[in-house]
This record gives C-alpha cells, sequence and structure tokens, in this order.
C-alpha cells in the first residue's frame, strides 16, 4: 500500500518532523535540494547550460540549495528569482544569503536557452491563481527548449486536486519528497508532472504520530494476498454471483459481468435475464447458469429464490430502466442479506427514488461513473470532478456504502472513512462494457469471501492492470472490454515502473495480509 497525501497533510508531517522530533527544516531543504541535485546527475542533466527558477517560499529555498550544490559541484546555474526578498520564509532568507556569499550568477531575465530548466517557484502550499511575474515566468518557460524537472510539484498545480490554477508548468520531470502528493495523481496534475520520482529525505510514517493520512492506494502485493486460493476448494467454496441484468437486446452488459465474475475466480455464476437473451448468453458464455423471464414481466419470486442462494449479488449491467429493471433492482435492494454491487442501470434506476439504498439491510457497493454520480447527487460533472473524494465519501457515508467513483483516477470511499485512490488503467478503457467488467470482478472477488470494502479498491486496482495488459497487447486506441476481460490474470505484475525511495508503511489495521484475509466468510 501506498500513502497519497493533500498540502495540509504534508505540511503536517514535515511540521511533526521539524517541531516533534526536532529535526531542523533547513536540514530537510538540504536533504530535498540534495536529492534533486542527485537525480540531476544521474540523469545526466547537466550536461549543459541550467536555470534554475526560484520563488521566495520554502519551495525556493529548495531551489536556491540546489543552485549551491551544483555550483560547488563544478556546475553552475544562472538563477532567476521571482518575488519580493522582503518576503522570503526564513529557510529560504538563509539559503539566498549563502548564494550571495558564494557570488552565484542571478539574472534579472531569461535571455538564453538552457539544456535544464529547474523550476522551484512554488510548492504544495500553492492556494490561488498564479498571475503577474509568476505566470508570465511560466509562460515563458513553457515556451522554451530544454528539459524541465519540477521540484515536489509543478508551479501553478493544485497539490489536492490536480488542478491548474490559472497556469502550470508542463514538466517533464518531478521529483517530490516522502510522498506523492493528490495533485500528481489526478489529472490533469498527472499530465503536468511528467515522470515522478519519489525521493527521501527523512520524512516518513513516525512523522504522522496519531494523525495519519486518508488516501491510500493498492500495490500489486496487497492484490496478490487476496487472491488466495484453497487447492482443495471446489466451487461451492470459491462463491456464487447472480448477476440481474441484460434486457432485450442488451445481452452483452450481462455477459460482461459474468465472464468478469468467473475470470476473478467466483466457482459458479447465474444471470438472471431477459429469455430474448438465452441464445446469445448459452452461446458466448456456457459456463454460466441462466434463469430467464419472458414478456418483459419479470418473476419476482423466482428472483428473490436466486437472491437467497448467491453470495454476491451484481445487479444493473444493461437492465434498463423501466418498470421492470425498477422492479427488479428495488426487490434486490430491499430483500437481499448477501453484499450487491449496484452498477450501470441500476444506479440510473435508484437515481429517481434512493429510499431503498437508504434502507438495504445488505453491504451495498455502489459503481457510478460522473454521469450516474451526477443524476445520483443531483450535483453538476465539473464539480464532481473538482470534487471527487469528497464527493464519494459523504455518498459513502449518507448511504452506509461503498462508493467507487469511476474516473481517469477511480475514488473508493468506504463508509468507515477511508479512501482509495486507483493509479491503474488507462484512456483505452473508455469503451463500452469496461464498467460492467469491472462490476463483474468486484463481485466475483466478494463470491469468493473477500470483504465488500477490500474487494471494491482491489477490484478497482485489478482492472486496471488488466486494462494496462490489455493496451500493450492491443493498443490504446483499439482496446474493447473483451480485451479487458481476457488480460485478466492472476499472476499480477506491478503496474508500469515507478522510480520511488520512499512509500511509507501501513498499521495493521489498514495492512493486507494473509492471516487476515484467509478464511473469510459468506454471510
Amino acid at each position: 500500500m501506498e500513502w497519497i497525501v493533500d498540502a495540509e497533510e504534508m505540511k503536517r508531517c514535515d511540521f511533526n518532523t521539524t517541531n516533534h522530533f526536532g529535526i531542523p527544516s533547513l536540514v530537510l531543504m538540504e536533504r530535498a535540494a540534495l536529492k534533486t541535485v542527485e537525480l540531476i546527475r544521474r540523469r545526466r542533466l547537466d550536461a549543459g547550460p541550467i536555470l534554475i527558477v526560484c520563488g521566495v517560499g520554502n519551495n525556493g529555498g529548495d531551489g536556491l540549495a540546489v543552485a549551491r550544490m551544483l555550483y560547488n559541484g563544478g556546475c553552475p546555474a544562472d538563477i532567476l528569482l521571482v518575488g519580493d526578498k522582503d518576503k522570503f520564509t526564513a529557510e529560504a532568507k538563509v539559503q539566498y544569503e549563502i548564494c550571495m556569499r558564494y557570488g552565484l550568477s542571478f539574472i534579472n531575465q531569461i535571455q538564453r536557452p538552457y539544456a535544464l530548466i529547474v523550476d522551484a517557484l512554488f510548492g504544495v502550499g500553492l492556494s490561488r491563481n498564479l498571475e503577474g511575474a509568476y505566470a508570465a515566468a511560466i509562460e515563458q518557460i513553457n515556451g522554451m527548449e530544454g528539459v524541465k524537472l519540477a521540484v515536489d510539484i509543478p508551479s501553478g498545480i493544485s497539490a489536492d486536486t490536480g488542478c491548474v490554477m490559472g497556469i502550470a508548468l508542463k514538466a517533464d520531470l518531478t521529483v517530490t519528497f516522502a510522498y506523492r502528493k493528490l495533485g500528481h495523481v489526478f489529472y490533469p496534475g498527472s499530465a503536468y508532472a511528467g515522470e515522478l520520482v519519489i525521493a527521501d529525505i527523512g520524512v516518513n510514517e513516525h512523522s504522522w504520530l496519531s494523525q495519519r493520512p486518508k488516501v491510500a492506494s493498492y500495490e500489486s502485493e496487497d492484490l496478490k494476498k487476496l487472491l488466495l486460493r484453497a487447492p482443495d476448494g471446489n466451487k461451492g467454496v470459491f462463491g456464487k454471483a447472480l448477476v440481474a441484468g441484460g434486457s432485450p437486446g442488451m445481452a452483452g452488459a450481462a455477459y460482461f459481468a459474468a465472464k468478469a465474475a468467473y475470470r476473478s475466480g467466483c466457482g459458479l455464476v447465474k444471470i438472471y435475464t431477459a429469455e430474448e437473451n438465452r441464445i446469445v448468453l448459452q452461446t458466448k458464455l456456457p459456463e454460466a447458469i441462466l434463469c430467464t423471464y419472458a414478456d418483459n414481466r419479470p418473476d419476482i419470486s423466482g428472483l428473490l429464490a436466486e437472491v437467497e442462494r448467491a453470495d454476491v449479488i451484481i445487479v444493473g449491467p444493461g437492465l434498463g430502466t423501466d418498470h421492470r429493471a425498477r422492479l427488479i433492482v428495488e426487490s434486490i435492494v430491499k430483500n437481499a442479506r448477501v453484499p450487491v454491487v449496484a452498477d450501470a442501470d441500476a444506479l440510473n434506476v435508484l437515481a429517481k427514488n434512493l429510499q431503498p439504498l437508504s434502507e438495504a439491510k445488505a453491504e451495498m457497493v455502489i459503481t457510478p461513473h460522473m454521469g450516474e454520480m451526477s443524476r445520483l447527487t443531483g450535483k453538476e460533472i465539473p464539480y464532481l470532478k473538482e470534487h471527487i473524494i469528497s464527493a464519494a465519501e459523504e455518498f459513502a457515508r449518507a448511504y452506509r456504502a461503498t462508493c467507487v467513483l469511476k474516473d481517469a483516477r477511480t475514488v473508493t470511499a468506504l463508509s468507515s472513512g477511508k479512501i482509495f485512490l486507483n493509479q491503474t488503467g488507462n484512456d483505452g478503457m473508455a469503451t463500452g462494457g469496461s464498467g460492467d467488467v469491472l462490476a463483474g470482478m468486484i463481485g466475483g472477488m466478494i463470491a469468493q469471501g473477500v470483504p465488500p470494502e477490500l474487494a471494491a479498491p482491489a477490484g478497482v486496482y485489478w482492472h486496471g492492470l488488466s486494462g494496462d495488459a490489455a493496451a500493450d497487447r492491443c493498443g490504446r486506441h483499439a482496446m474493447t472490454a473483451c480485451d479487458i476481460l481476457e488480460n485478466i490474470r492472476d499472476d499480477v505484475k506491478a503496474e508500469h515502473a515507478r522510480e520511488t525511495e520512499s512509500k511509507g508503511k501501513w498499521d495493521a489495521e489498514w495492512k493486507i495480509s494473509p492471516e487476515n484475509t484467509k478464511g473469510f466468510t459468506r454471510r
């Protein structure tokens, strides 16, 4: 697992390191500068002229220290200082005075090309849009040739949301310290940061004291611990999933969810669907058992009997939103006593009447994309995108559900208040049926006894890994949901390599280990 922090959490972590443990802020600044210089040298970015653009805060102090270390190493750099020197932080003022004593080169304007431009204007504390001299400097730098390296985060990117605050530096490489920030993960900040390197400067899990970060992210080792199989198991041990979906002409969605449940290890899958879908589903997925209804009249007593026999219910893929769909969704949500994964049309039905969700007795996992979340909450999509964590968190708390809010970076909020932010996947997964596959994967894991609060974020992570494998094989433009299905594998490999020196650790409550995943029992 990996912690991902916002600006306030990082400030608190730095504060505790300095004020509780007694490591001076200047020492942390020196370590940050040293790690930046090490990266510059390791990447051989010091072969040509270097420009370091500094602000007057502590991020500028990092940049000034970088300039001095490069100078002392025989690689002088020009320094462009932007801002009022009377507003230096105490640490940045010390670094400035050291640079002046060494006689480093300060310039008033950029007049020549540089092979490397180091951005140390603003760090994670930026709280307003950039304007004036700051905006002008970034605009000029963005138009220049040469490698652009951001210190901590590209100036102009919100560390909390990844949003561009007026204008932002487009970095090729970003070196950040101790922990990945939310602004490095969310778009467009992720794109502006370029390649991200996380450097250890001596700030670690001890610095949280009693207050840990809110957001975490799965990694491959965590998923492997959830994919344990009993060597003497049978299909009953690996669980029974019921997929309620597929209106006439919409067999594909039910197929994707059912096949994904099988692919993720479920022992037996039954599909409750319209009779018109029988031939298609029996041809495409002969492993599934079918229970159908005719003439657009679902047999609710038969459905509830199937609900009683299931270990998990996946409802919504391709279901439609007519009176028949409403009857199916509300019957399941009101009567289920095993976990329910509500996706797609189930969410559109519930958006018209959230009362059944409020009264649900089962553990609910909802998997809305932005449009569905807008209908569920009445909030506009741009607002939801900018407040994706709080929107998911509020809904999960209000309805005592696990909310998987899907976007380029999917957020999973648990009713307990824990938040997971996913870093796998790619834009090729923005294709019809991809969400049905995710619902099936989450349901398949729950069927095997993985608690919903673990299955939901783990399923999102695994789904993204499968999409990344499909992209490697097919290319992002050519991907379909079938490609994601065919690339669901249990020999999980880590997502794209990240140059990381410090990830932090997890306490026992968050940690996933074989000891606390073995022997999950279904209710």
